[in-house]
């Protein structure tokens, strides 16, 4: 029985050799102005790009000859109820800074358009008349009502409804839905991050998962050495989610949690990830909208950090990368897309950070 099941593997992977072999699904343009910034699926890259990550791949091949995997790639192998997987685990120094819970509450209560029937002239009347607050709407004939429901709920610290109940009024990427982040707790992020085989129902590579505990940032990524051991990964990641969890990813809620969704199925696999989710990446658009030429994760962590990476591997090219190291069975090539996948890890956490920052 367990050889039929390796067997099966097998015969998966080398039709997804052969398919690679045959199919990409990235272009090369002529520079990175020509790039999509409006897209956020890997999709194309410049020449220039391209031309770095040849050299890096060819480098990393001659370099590491010979070397075994875990001569490389530092972590241990680990067994899930779905089998197994490769473990790579890395902490490091973070400031992790989010908005006041006191100081998001009031910013919330000052806002009396969250309230049915106030919109921005009828909020100015009301505050010359001294209806300041939601609180101060409490005794209001008219508004008494809505006010202590959402007062309610405040008092009661339910994230999750007071978040819809912004959404109801104002857009998702209103500053006061980032406010209700700072309800949960830390320890409750997820921040979340995948590198995939390509795209369209392929294999998940890499899982990327951090946590903050106090300001240091733990990492921990799951790598599959071959296709076969992605239900273990999966069975991996879900052991980091329970009932308290929120996740934090850039472009996760089109991209990453679909994704993850879609390859659980695949393996009749079952989790409820329908937890709070505040993805980045919509948030940074209206917050640098007229700074920042595009907004995606590199450009960002560039103007706001000063981070240029070296020795990357653009996102679209992850698949190359990962059949480099099916064909030869050397693993230098991975190193780029774990740092790759660590630094966006890291960067998001800095942008979450930033945010708050900005909108406190």
């Amino acid at each position: 029985m367990k050889n039929d099941h390796e067997n099966t593997f097998n015969l998966i992977s080398k039709k997804l050799k052969k398919k690679l072999d045959t199919y990409t699904e990235y272009e090369i343009v002529k520079d990175e102005l020509e790039i999509d910034s409006t897209t956020f699926i890997p999709r194309a890259v410049s020449y220039t790009e391209y031309r770095e990550a040849e050299r890096l791949k060819k480098e990393l091949l001659k370099r590491y000859k010979g070397k075994s995997f875990e001569e490389v790639i530092k972590g241990k192998e680990i067994r899930t109820e779905k089998g197994i997987c490769y473990k790579i685990e890395q902490e490091d120094n973070i400031n992790f800074n989010i908005i006041n819970p006191d100081i998001a509450r009031s910013k919330i209560l000052k806002d009396l358009k969250l309230i049915y029937g106030i919109g921005e002239v009828t909020e100015r009347v009301l505050k010359s008349e001294g209806y300041n607050t939601i609180e101060d709407l409490c005794r209001h004939p008219r508004f008494t009502s809505e006010a202590s429901r959402l007062l309610e709920l405040l008092d009661e610290c339910n994230a999750r409804n007071i978040a819809q109940w912004i959404t109801h009024w104002f857009p998702k990427t209103h500053p006061l839905v980032l406010c209700t982040s700072s309800l949960h707790k830390k320890e409750n992020f997820i921040i979340l991050d995948i590198e995939t085989f390509g795209l369209f129902s392929r294999p998940i590579i890499l899982f990327g998962l951090a946590s903050i505990n106090n300001n240091t940032i733990l990492i921990n990524q799951y790598f599959l050495r071959d296709i076969g051991e992605e239900p273990a990964a999966l069975n991996a990641f879900l052991s980091h989610i329970d009932e308290n969890s929120v996740f934090v990813t850039f472009n996760g809620k089109a991209f990453d949690l679909p994704y993850i969704k879609e390859r659980l199925a695949y393996y009749g696999m079952y989790e409820n990830l329908d937890h709070p989710h505040f993805d980045i990446l919509h948030f940074s658009r209206r917050a640098w909208k007229e700074e920042i030429p595009d907004h995606r994760l590199t450009t960002l962590e560039k103007y706001l950090f000063g981070v240029y990476r070296e020795n990357d591997v653009p996102s679209a090219l992850v698949p190359e990368f990962y059949e480099a190291y099916m064909r030869s069975g050397n693993a230098g090539v991975l190193i780029p897309i774990i740092e790759h996948n660590k630094q966006d890890l890291v960067t998001l956490v800095n942008i979450f950070s930033k945010l708050h920052e900005k909108w406190e």
